[in-house]
């Protein structure tokens, strides 16, 4: 990895089918990061309650001293879908208890979508928190929300593998984020593309900063707009890093409260958060 590149965390395992899918979305990625082009990218505020932006909202903890935010995804009526690094606090590296997690649906000023409680907080088994996370551990920086109950909002569902086969090196994505810049309206990339690939994660042009760790990478199918991917990290001013959609299948599969399963589920615990 080249000593210029930075991975600045925003809180701020692949079938041989599903590897041979990733090879042919990406030829690119044979490229050293540090010879990867970048694009210019414009950022839009959304100041909008039509599908799909009053599904992604805020995933909120309120601690006794401090307060932390990421940005989540409402892929199913029950299943929020985030990044693993936002269910922790960043000082003591010990998980957020789960009960004062919310998801904050369609977060407009003063105004919301849905209040969700969590039931449990769910991630890839072997995913361990670092304060200075390397590139190879980005892919299973993801993280699942079940919910107490079903929200009636429309989700935003998770892209397929079947889905995925649409996927090309000239595709064009959409970043979205709750920033710390701008908490109350989330920001948009409309624009931004797959630059290559490196240890599993994606890396793109889409411009990001805190807040937005968790945040969907959006791909339109004719089905309608599909999540492609998890925002991760910031590389740079003008990069990011994502958890492509094949890399957290099994999560999926597995999203439940009950023990089992390549899943790690956080307990209730008292802790106090210090995030984006």
């Amino acid at each position: 990895m080249p000593a210029s590149l930075k991975i600045r965390p925003l809180i701020s395992f692949p079938t041989a089918r599903f590897s041979a899918l990733l090879s042919g979305i990406l030829m690119l990625a044979t490229a050293p990061l540090s010879q990867v082009a970048t694009a210019e990218t414009d950022l839009k505020v959304i100041d909008s309650a039509d599908h799909p932006w009053q599904s992604i909202g805020r995933v909120n903890f309120a601690g006794y001293r401090t307060t932390s935010m990421c940005t989540g995804t409402l892929i199913a009526p029950r299943i929020v879908l985030t990044a693993a690094h936002c269910f922790y606090n960043l000082r003591s590296m010990k998980p957020l208890p789960v009960d004062d997690v919310l998801f904050i649906a369609g977060v407009r000023r003063d105004k919301y979508a849905a209040r969700l409680e969590a039931e449990c907080l769910l991630t890839p088994d072997g995913y361990a928190l670092s304060k200075r996370p390397k590139l190879q551990d980005i892919h299973k920086d993801v993280g699942i929300i079940i919910l107490k109950e079903d929200s009636t909002l429309r989700p935003v569902p998770a892209l397929s593998p079947d889905d995925g086969t649409s996927l090309t090196v000239d595709s064009r994505f959409q970043s979205v984020g709750y920033r710390r810049s701008r908490r109350y309206l989330p920001t948009l990339v409309p624009n931004c593309q797959i630059l290559g690939t490196a240890e599993k994660a994606w890396i793109t042009s889409c411009e990001t900063e805190k807040g937005a760790s968790g945040g969907p990478l959006l791909f339109q199918t004719p089905e309608g707009l599909r999540v492609a991917g998890v925002t991760s990290a910031k590389l740079d001013g003008n990069r990011s890093a994502i958890v492509p959609f094949l890399e957290w299948q099994d999560l999926l599969k597995s999203a439940s409260c009950n023990d089992g399963g390549p899943t790690k589920q956080f307990p209730s615990a008292p802790s106090t958060a210090n995030g984006d």
